[in-house]
Order: C-alpha cells, then structure tokens, then sequence
C-alpha cells in the first residue's frame, strides 16, 4: 500500500513540477532563462562577484557559468570587469539594465505563484511548507 503511495505521489512530483517549470519557462523566457535568472540574481545579491563564487553557490559547473554569464553580459545585464585590488580577478556586476529585468521577474514569478496557490487557504499553504521543509531535511 505504502509503495503504491510514493508510486503515485513520485508521479505527482514529476507532473506538477514540470507543468510549473513549462509556465514559468513560457512567462518568463523571452527575457530570462531560468538559469539566467538564478546567476542574475547571485550577483545582484552579492554585489561584485567571482564567476567562480556564482558556481559555488547554484552548485554548477564552472563553464555552465561561463556560458551563462556570456549571455546575461551580451543582453547587457551583468558586466565583467578586473578587480580594483587584484587585476588577476574578474569581477561580474550588475548592470542597472539587470537590476530591472531581475525586479520584473521577480514580480513575475511572484504574480505567478501567488495564482498557483489561490485555492490553498494560508493553513494549507503553511502545510505544505512545513510538509516540503521535512522532504529537504531527508
């Protein structure tokens, strides 16, 4: 009976984010990927950055880095330049550009979400935090 659960609850898992990932990618993408999003908003958290530092954070690959970063630099919203204290260092920040893209998508993301989850009342919403909290302490 138990495993018959996880069956349908793994399937469930599977439908549901890839349906969240499909709308969030058809909202989003003609300004963004996903993964443009995440590096984007790497740097604008911690100001000047190493790409280095970015890959240690969304814990990817240092040319996944690179590649990304190439396009966010092209689609002018982040910039690379040499550290003032140690030329070897190349630092990304963002652009002014970026910080506006980054804010509308976060709106985006949050007007999306906010559609998502309103048939949960705040005590189901709660739930399913608390329910999601303990599956990442696993």
């Amino acid at each position: 009976m138990r495993k018959e659960k996880l069956f349908i609850l793994e399937q469930l898992f599977r439908q549901v984010f890839r349906t969240m990932r499909y709308e969030l990618r058809h909202i989003t993408g003609e300004y963004l990927s996903n993964n443009e999003f995440f590096v984007l908003k790497t740097v604008h958290e911690n100001g000047a950055i190493k790409a280095s530092d970015v890959s240690k954070a969304l814990d990817v690959s240092a040319s996944h880095i690179t590649s990304v970063t190439d396009s966010l630099v092209e689609k002018n919203f982040i910039t690379r330049s040499r550290s003032a204290t140690d030329r070897r260092i190349v630092e990304l920040m963002i652009t002014e550009k970026g910080e506006g893209i980054l804010a509308e998508m976060g709106n985006v993301k949050s007007l999306y979400f906010q559609g998502k989850f309103n048939n949960f009342n705040d005590e189901e919403i709660q739930l399913l935090i608390e329910l999601f909290k303990k599956i990442d302490t696993n």
